[in-house]
């Protein structure tokens, strides 16, 4: 049996609580794929050799090598399907809708000493998942004394991060960047709640949360060059906490306040570059992220307080990229990387669908002028997961992507 849409049962606490960390398009926790068409192309390795704005996002100690103003403004389109089969012979998909994330920077010298100001608008983290609610209404299970049963249907959280930034020679073969993340961040989830007595029937109330906050973070980024063809970087984004605070609806009436926090994680980079020759570079570069600051949550949802323990591990993400100036006008870019998965296998529910993930790049970038345009594809190999029985979602996950970066930069 296959339907249209993902389903999932299960308690209040669990399922409310999970919605909140939104799946998104690219397996890794809830981040979003790389900020533009350039860094999508070589699978996010692209903290090395970057010479534009988006410095800010991938490695801010480049900026201090530009010499001219920039502004880049960069468009990705994500997309993803998810196969949920909780038993041998039901299957039920996602629906699988686009997500659109916009992303800006600007950058400037400032002064004659080599010293470049920036600021970036962005959204590294966030996206929405969503569901028809005539599908989950079926799903519903008997309400357990004296809490209700509870099943999500749509949630989405908005992540807009403002990084301004500066960057400085050190030495002629040194150069720093460091900037601040000032993040406004909302969220909101519907769901369907099961509040009679054991059926028949159950009778079904929806419920409605929306709350948002704001964080503060820091970045920084050295870049040293060892030789005129070879490249060193190292980069530190630090952890936000966004304490989100809004309303609690029950059947369309107020019901008090809502609290959680999300914790998006510390992460170091490191990165080797190297011009192979006059129109080749190829980079590599790994990256940790500590997801495992998510082990735990609460959820506040008016008189009630959920606890979560989600059990996340911390990653190292792996990739590789490189770029051929075919022309002087075109260039050509592709890449791979590893992506691990934070969440084990008995925490993963298709609320946050998420597994290890091999992605294969390809783009294209064409100069005409002080102006270039971008373009980027990815295709994701995902590893199969199963949860197993007695964890918060059992049964086997299939996830498909397709992510494309649209970038226009300008150079003046």
């Amino acid at each position: 049996m296959k339907k249209k849409r993902n389903t999932c049962r299960g308690g209040a606490s669990i399922f409310l609580i999970l919605s909140v960390a939104v799946g998104n398009v690219y397996a890794d926790g809830y981040r979003n794929p790389p900020p533009t068409a350039e860094g999508i192309a070589k699978s996010g390795a692209n903290m090395i050799f970057v010479d534009d704005a988006s410095a800010i996002s991938y490695n801010p100690a480049n900026l201090a090598m530009q010499t001219n103003r920039s502004l880049v403004v960069a468009t990705t389109f994500a997309r993803t399907e998810t196969t949920y089969s909780p038993a041998p012979g039901v299957s039920y998909e996602s629906d699988g809708d686009w997500n659109v994330l916009p992303n800006i920077y600007y950058s400037q010298p400032v002064g004659k000493k080599g010293w470049v100001a920036g600021i970036g608008i962005n959204s590294p983290y966030g996206q929405g998942v969503s569901w028809l609610a005539s599908d989950f209404a079926a799903l519903v299970p008997p309400p357990i004394t004296p809490s209700p049963t509870t099943v999500p249907y749509e949630a989405s959280v908005l992540f807009l991060n403002i990084n301004p930034t500066i960057a400085f020679p050190v030495h002629e073969t040194v150069f720093v960047g460091v900037g601040l993340n000032v993040v406004y961040s909302k969220l909101e989830l519907k769901a369907l709640n099961g509040v009679s007595p054991p059926p028949p029937p159950v009778t079904i109330v929806p419920s409605e949360v929306e709350g948002d906050g704001w964080g503060l973070g820091a970045n920084i980024g050295v870049t040293w060059l060892p030789t005129a063809r070879q490249r060193l970087a190292v980069t530190y984004r630090s952890r936000v906490d966004i304490d989100y605070k809004g309303d609690f609806e029950f059947g369309g009436a107020a019901a008090g306040d809502f609290k959680t926090t999300i914790k998006y994680p510390n992460s170091v980079g490191l990165g080797y570059g190297i011009q192979l020759t006059d129109t080749i570079q190829l980079e590599t570069q790994v990256e940790w992220l500590q997801w495992s600051v998510n082990d735990t949550q609460t959820l506040v949802t008016g008189p009630v307080s959920s606890p979560l323990v989600n059990n996340w591990d911390d990653t190292f993400t792996f990739g590789v990229g490189g770029s051929w100036a075919a022309t002087e006008s075109f260039v050509v870019r592709a890449g791979y990387a590893f992506i691990p998965s934070p969440i084990p296998d008995d925490t993963i529910t298709p609320i946050l669908p998420d597994a290890d993930r091999h992605a294969l790049s390809l783009g294209l970038g064409y100069t005409i002028g002080n102006h270039t345009l971008d373009a980027a594809y990815t295709f994701s190999i995902y590893d199969d997961r199963i949860s197993p029985a007695g964890s918060i979602a059992p049964g086997a996950y299939d996830i498909d992507s397709n992510l494309v970066g649209v970038t226009y930069s300008l150079t003046f």
